[in-house]
């Protein structure tokens, strides 16, 4: 009885232990949030409770303060306020607060959770205002993260984190250091600053700029831009209208407490391989004037104000935590404090906006920024949807100069959005983009527009499209999706393969084999059909009908297609056998699918996943004259990312099954050698098994990675010719280099780089020696320049 008693005292006494964990987290958790009573009040309270608590919940509270400020930097001064408060009633815990705060920096930078590491300096940072940090040991820190940004030979992704992590501190601390006594070591940090940001290479800029042009307003690199931003508030007296700072109600008890020094901190010495954030072009759309003038709209922060950062900061901070629930992150964002004093409606938009159009790639699936933006304009009805509609305008009228993966990019979520309104838009008011396709198929509104009609068909069904789209832009409409089965008819001018192709149908009804089939088309050549030669030498005639043939039947759905390919992959290999035979037959599919390039796009993940077609012969069929008039189609450019990913995805996924092959290995090596001798053979024969199958999957290994370097290399290769090709022509007929083909063109050539650039990396020096020589076209040789400072 006695133990039973203990036993329920000990479980009652966990329960209870874990009961005040959870309402003390609670607290801390809810802390400035609405309530009856004041902020100040709130935290007199909450100090009042965890200084009780304290004694044996000392790490748990401090822990617990430290990860709420990183959840939750909307609030970071308001704990920052309560460690300095805590700082007042017992000295040592601030002190203890430091060195756990320290620990924990350096986790994070281990970790390499930038974000994280970023928030942290930031609330580390905000201690001095509450008298907790003395002045001059934060800035040892500062020294100490800006002279390791400064080292010879660092690299320039972890130069520029550093930096960003020092400047993002200083809208919080610098009316601090204004009439300091450490005022003058802060001019002298700010002086460095200064002159490393303005020392910078960012010749990398065309790669992942917006726009073309900074009219109407500039696209500055995100350092610059907070650097502009800091400087003006500096000339303001370190003035923000945004930062609450709930310890200036404190400021007398406060100051009665007494300041600690940091403990000593320096970097890992291994940063240089670790992958720190890349750099991004700050998105603007809005200025001041694109507000209406009313009483109750609040003014937009010029792009050059610290406000403008400020609340773009906390944007993204609660994006950042809150994404992968839409729902909850649209109710966050319309909880920002201090909406009342901004337009919130208007920064929401471009912010997202910014999210969606970054480059190379969003932060987050596009599909994000598209929900959203619903969920939001179903919370703000009244406000939202008519500023969305406002940008996208603006967005509109600038796709001349605007980066074309981008356009790509816009058109698919206004398509989505599109979608998700019942097709509602001021048609009207983009009636000119008619006319102007009539003048110039190239001009860039009626394509974007065929683009969104064409995303809007695999949205919806082909009535529907013609039904809601105004009758005025229907020359902007697709063809009707329908597939195009040369051989149904035995009266056309193909009456041989007509012929041909019924009686493969007739075997493939009565299940024969293979060879049946195959004699079925045995009145065929076994060359081409009019006679050509061709080098190399393959059954072109009979794959032309094969190919057809199989795909209508398998044309009703998508699963028919997989099984037909599936059943007769090895009649579809027996025609094709070499490189040239793949080419054609993703010609002849294409011309079966040729009013549908949806279908053609599944048929290329279907020739790769059932591995018919081997990933460089579909780039090869990309780049080839015959789909140079598909050039301009997103479907075409989506077709060339489903092949490099593929790539990378199987390079991926043998390595994982590679390692667990290897680790499956050690572990029966490791085991004790049996003393039986039959045993001990069964282990023999296990390891040996486990070897051949580490050389299996090594072997597998090294054909994909051959493969994916020959995929990136022939894809660099054809952008190149191409584009030298145009160069030259138009400089033979005095023609303008620089068109619209061109840019985009090259557009997507940089594109290419920097999205794969973790992959392209590896063939850095390969494609300096044979691809980007000095002899090529300066024009196309500045985008692998610029790609190489994108990536230093």
């Amino acid at each position: 009885m006695e133990v039973e008693q203990v036993r329920l005292n000990r479980k009652r006494k966990f329960e209870e232990d874990d009961d005040l964990n959870k309402r003390l987290e609670e607290l801390i958790k809810r802390i400035g949030e609405k309530s009856q009573e004041s902020l100040e009040t709130n935290l007199e309270r909450l100090v009042d409770i965890l200084d009780q608590e304290i004694a044996t919940k000392k790490e748990f509270i401090l822990s617990s303060l430290i990860n709420n400020a990183i959840e939750q930097p909307e609030k970071i001064t308001i704990y920052s306020t309560l460690v300095g408060l805590l700082n007042v009633k017992m000295f040592s815990t601030g002190g203890e607060f430091l060195v756990l705060i320290m620990e924990r920096l350096s986790k994070l930078i281990d970790d390499a959770e930038w974000r994280n590491v970023q928030l942290l300096v930031r609330f580390l940072s905000d201690l001095i205002n509450c008298n907790v940090v003395m002045g001059a040991s934060l800035l040892r820190l500062f020294d100490t993260l800006v002279a390791s940004a400064t080292e010879p030979g660092v690299k320039p992704s972890m130069r520029d984190f550093l930096l960003f992590t020092v400047l993002q501190c200083l809208p919080w601390i610098g009316i601090y250091f204004n009439d300091s006594k450490d005022e003058v070591e802060f001019e002298r940090l700010l002086d460095i600053l200064e002159t490393e940001i303005e020392k910078r290479d960012k010749s990398y800029m065309p790669s992942i700029r917006v726009w073309g042009s900074d009219n109407p307003l500039p696209q500055i690199e995100y350092i610059d831009s907070l650097w502009i931003q800091i400087k003006n508030m500096k000339n303001n007296n370190w003035e923000d209208n945004w930062i609450v700072r709930p310890y200036l109600a404190f400021e007398g008890k406060l100051e009665s407490s007494l300041q600690h020094p940091l403990p000593a901190f320096e970097l890992p010495p291994d940063l240089e391989h670790t992958l720190f954030p890349l750099p991004y072009v700050v998105f603007r759309i809005f200025d001041t004037q694109d507000l209406p003038i009313r009483p109750e709209v609040p003014k937009l922060p010029r792009f050059n104000s610290i406000d403008r950062f400020l609340v773009e900061d906390a944007i993204h901070n609660v994006i950042n935590s809150k994404n992968m629930v839409k729902k909850e992150c649209a109710e966050s964002l319309l909880r920002i404090s201090g909406r009342s004093s901004m337009p919130l409606n208007y920064m929401l938009v471009e912010v997202l906006f910014g999210g969606l159009l970054e480059l190379p790639v969003p932060r987050y699936p596009e599909l994000f920024y598209g929900s959203i933006l619903i969920q939001l304009c179903q919370l703000m009805a009244e406000h939202l949807p008519q500023v969305l509609a406002q940008a996208v305008s603006y967005v509109y009228e600038r796709l001349q100069t605007m980066n074309t993966v981008l356009v790509d990019r816009f058109g698919s979520w206004f398509a989505y959005f599109l979608s998700n309104f019942k097709y509602h838009w001021t048609w009207n008011e983009w009636e000119e983009c008619i006319k102007l396709g009539k003048n110039d198929v190239n001009h860039p509104k009626p394509k974007f527009l065929k683009e969104v009609f064409l995303k809007l068909l695999w949205l919806t069904f082909y009535e529907k499209l013609v039904d809601v789209i105004p009758e005025e832009f229907g020359p902007l409409l697709p063809e009707k999706p329908e597939i195009n089965h040369k051989f149904a008819d035995i009266n056309t001018g193909y009456k041989l393969q007509a012929k041909c192709a019924k009686a493969l149908i007739e075997t493939i009804k009565n299940k024969e084999g293979v060879d049946m089939m195959l004699g079925s088309l045995d009145p065929l050549p076994d060359g081409a059909m009019d006679g050509r030669e061709l080098d190399p030498v393959y059954p072109e005639a009979k794959l032309d009908v094969v190919v057809q043939t199989i795909l209508r039947v398998g044309c009703k759905s998508i699963s028919h297609i997989s099984v037909a390919l599936n059943r007769f992959r090895n009649l579809i290999s027996a025609v094709m056998p070499n490189q040239d035979a793949k080419v054609f037959c993703l010609k002849t599919t294409f011309d079966f699918f040729r009013t549908n390039p949806q279908m053609m796009s599944i048929m290329i993940e279907k020739y790769l996943n059932f591995q018919l077609i081997e990933p460089s012969c579909i780039v090869s069929w990309i780049f080839s004259p015959y789909m140079l008039p598909h050039f301009d189609r997103l479907y075409l450019w989506k077709m060339l990312d489903t092949t490099i990913k593929f790539c990378i995805k199987r390079c991926d996924r043998i390595k994982v099954e590679l390692e667990k092959t290897k680790a499956n290995l050690k572990e029966k090596k490791l085991q004790e050698t049996p003393k039986q001798a039959d045993i001990a053979e069964n282990k023999r024969q296990a390891i040996q098994a486990a070897e051949e199958e580490v050389e299996h999957y090594v072997k597998l290994l090294e054909d994909a990675e051959r493969s994916q370097k020959e995929v990136f290399l022939i894809v660099v290769q054809r952008f190149i010719m191409i584009l030298t090709d145009h160069i030259v022509r138009s400089e033979q007929e005095s023609r303008y280099t620089q068109t619209l083909w061109f840019r985009c063109t090259r557009d997507r050539m940089r594109q290419t780089l920097v999205q794969y650039r973790r992959e392209v990396k590896r063939y850095m020096v390969t494609l300096q020696t044979l691809l980007f020589t000095p002899e090529i076209e300066p024009k196309i040789l500045e985008c692998f320049t610029q790609f190489k400072s994108y990536i230093a």
